[in-house]
C-alpha cells in the first residue's frame, strides 16, 4: 500500500477510538517511507511499538525513533554469538548490526525488549542471551512457541525444542517463557474483540496469526470491518464453553491459550492446538 493508503487507514483508525497500535512485518523498516509512517502513528497520539531486527536502521530510520520514539522497540535476537544468531537468520552480519542497533538505542533512552524464540539450534545459548540483555539493562522476553509458517517450505516446526529440554531449562531456574506465564485476567482470547491485524495488502484479520479474512480496507473503512465483519462477530460469539475441550482441560491455568495456533493446526479456532498442550504439559508436570 502506498503511505496516503496507509495514512487514511491511520485516520481511520484514530476516528475509531484507536489506542495502540504494532508496526510489524515483514520488516517494516525496509519501508522507505518507515520514518514517515512511524512519524504519522506517533503525532497521532497512538502507543506505538515497533516489531523489528533491527539489521536495517539506515540514518533516515534513526533519525525518525530518534525524534519520535515508539512506546517500545521490540527486537529479535536468536543468539548470544554471531555464529549462532546468524546460521538462523541465515544472514551474516545480522547479530553484528542488530546488537549495535541495541546498543545505540539503549544509550538513548528508548525501551527496548528483546524476545528470543528458544530453538533447537539456540538451545545452549538461551542463558547467554538472557545474561546480554541484563547487561544492556534491556527486558529479555524467550518462549517455547515456534509458529507453523504460512509457507510450508520452511518448516520452522522442525527446529522446536524437545520435552525433556523444556524441564531441563526449568531446573536450571532461568527466566520461564511464555508458555507458563501467569494466565491473564480473562483466559479467552482478545483477537477480533479487543485488537486486529491489517496486513501489508489491507486486509484485516483478528490477529497475525488467527488468519481468518473479515475485510479489506481498499474496500471498506475500517470502523465499517470492525463493526460490521460477520467474522469478527462470530468471533465475539464466543463463550469460553465454546472451546470445550480447553475449557475443561485440567491444565488450563498453565496454558497460554493461542485459538491462533488451533487455527493454524486444523482450520479450526476452536481446536486446542497440539503443540500448546505439549508446552503445556511439558512447563506442569504432575498435574492430572
Amino acid at each position: 500500500m502506498t503511505f496516503l493508503k496507509i495514512k487514511t487507514i491511520l485516520d481511520d483508525l484514530e476516528k475509531s477510538g484507536c489506542l495502540k497500535l504494532t508496526l510489524t512485518g515483514g520488516e517494516p523498516t525496509l519501508r522507505e517511507d518507515f520514518p514517515e509512517i512511524l512519524s504519522c502513528c506517533i503525532q497521532k497520539g497512538f502507543a506505538t511499538t515497533l516489531f523489528t531486527n533491527a539489521t536495517h536502521f539506515t540514518p533516515q530510520v534513526k533519525e525518525a525513533i530518534r525524534e519520535r520514539p515508539p512506546f517500545a522497540v521490540e527486537c529479535s535476537l536468536y543468539g548470544a554469538s554471531a555464529r549462532v544468531h546468524d546460521a538462523i537468520t541465515r544472514a551474516e552480519g545480522s547479530f553484528a548490526l542488530a546488537f549495535e542497533n541495541l546498543k545505540w538505542m539503549t544509550a538513548r533512552g528508548i525501551r527496548v525488549i528483546v524476545k528470543s524464540v528458544t530453538l533447537s539450534l539456540n538451545l545452549q545459548e538461551i542463558e547467554a542471551i538472557e545474561e546480554a540483555c541484563k547487561r544492556l539493562g534491556v527486558i529479555h522476553q524467550p518462549t517455547f512457541r515456534v509458529f507453523p509458517s504460512l509457507n510450508p517450505a520452511r518448516s520452522p516446526e522442525r527446529l522446536r525444542i524437545k520435552p525433556k529440554e523444556i524441564k531441563a531449562l526449568l531446573r536450571m531456574r532461568m527466566k520461564l517463557p511464555s508458555s507458563p506465564d501467569p494466565p491473564r485476567g480473562e483466559w479467552i482470547c482478545n483477537a477480533g474483540r479487543e485488537a486486529c491485524s491489517i496486513s501489508a495488502d489491507g486486509k484485516v484479520y483478528p490477529c497475525v496469526v488467527l488468519r481468518w479474512e473479515c475485510g479489506d480496507l481498499k474496500r471498506t473503512p475500517f470502523r465499517d470491518i470492525w463493526s460490521r465483519s460477520p467474522v469478527l462477530e462470530k468471533i465475539r460469539s464466543y463463550q469460553e464453553e465454546a472451546f470445550l475441550d480447553c475449557f475443561r482441560c485440567k491444565r488450563r491455568a498453565a496454558c497460554h491459550f493461542c485459538p491462533g495456533m488451533g487455527f493454524l493446526e486444523h482450520g479450526d479456532l476452536l481446536r486446542p492446538s497440539k503443540e500448546l498442550c505439549r508446552l503445556t504439559r511439558a512447563v506442569s508436570p504432575g498435574r492430572p
